[in-house]
């Protein structure tokens, strides 16, 4: 029992460090981004169904409660990890990707101790914890994912419809993730999910006509997203105060805000 938690442990350190070096080769030596998308993809997966197997997952029925929660939690590091690659291809500046990179392994490795802690560390573990850090990992996926959308729209001139798809799944599994990592099933979320979902294609369609950089757009977007997510989850767990909307919503109108006026306007 104990060797098996202390390789998982060491799970949580080797995946991001082999990561690591997997998108510097890719950098630097200019290796096929399709092969550097594979071993990273393989990399998540496998850590993550490594971290979430319970070594008495023996029955049929303990087998079916890991494959649920195994894809239930690969929503936010794995979202993470596809949303990082892309936005690499995107920069062209070597200290932005190099910026990129060291603040992703970073960030993946708390999410995964994090998630190791939650497994393993029994009443020691922080209440709520991962809950938390899952929320705003999955803003900041959208952040990136987004801003990759519209650069493709900027540098490739795709049509718009080709995008909603990816961006439709996308919206829908961080806003599930959000919801079931709070304690509440499919058929109490789905209408704000469907809500959410909405709302991200729409203001992603809007924002298009604005004269602003992709990334201004993709934070607009994604300081919108926050605000609403949050406030439904929040809604939904009957949390929700009158403190609770005004803090939100102000800090989302002040982001806002300062994005727009601090915006280079073309």
């Amino acid at each position: 029992m104990l060797h098996n938690i202390l390789l998982k442990k060491i799970t949580v350190f080797l995946t991001p460090a082999a990561l690591f070096v997997c998108w510097e080769l890719w950098l630097r030596l200019e290796r096929s981004a399709v092969e550097v998308g594979l071993v990273s993809a393989l990399l998540i997966v496998g850590a993550l169904w490594y971290l979430t197997l319970r070594p008495l997952a023996v029955s049929q029925l303990q087998r079916s409660l890991h494959r649920a929660e195994f894809w239930r939690f690969l929503i936010t590091p794995g979202l993470f990890v596809v949303a990082v690659y892309f936005f690499l291809l995107l920069l062209e500046r070597p200290a932005s990707r190099q910026f990129i990179i060291i603040g992703s392994v970073i960030l993946l490795t708390i999410i995964l101790q994090n998630l190791f802690d939650r497994f393993y560390r029994g009443a020691r573990y922080p209440a709520n914890s991962f809950e938390s850090i899952s929320g705003n990992v999955n803003s900041l996926s959208l952040f990136l994912l987004v801003a990759v959308a519209y650069g493709l729209l900027t540098f490739l001139d795709l049509p718009v419809w080709l995008l909603v798809g990816p961006l439709l799944v996308v919206a829908t599994l961080l806003s599930y993730q959000t919801m079931w990592i709070s304690g509440l099933e499919l058929k109490q979320s789905w209408l704000y999910v469907l809500i959410l979902d909405v709302i991200v294609v729409e203001m992603f369609w809007a924002l298009l006509f604005l004269p602003n950089t992709f990334y201004v757009k993709a934070l607009s977007l994604t300081a919108v997203y926050y605000v609403v997510i949050n406030l439904s989850r929040n809604s939904l767990i009957d949390i929700l105060n009158r403190t609770m909307i005004v803090r939100y919503v102000l800090t989302g109108g002040v982001v806002l805000g300062l994005i727009l006026l601090t915006a280079q306007w073309r």
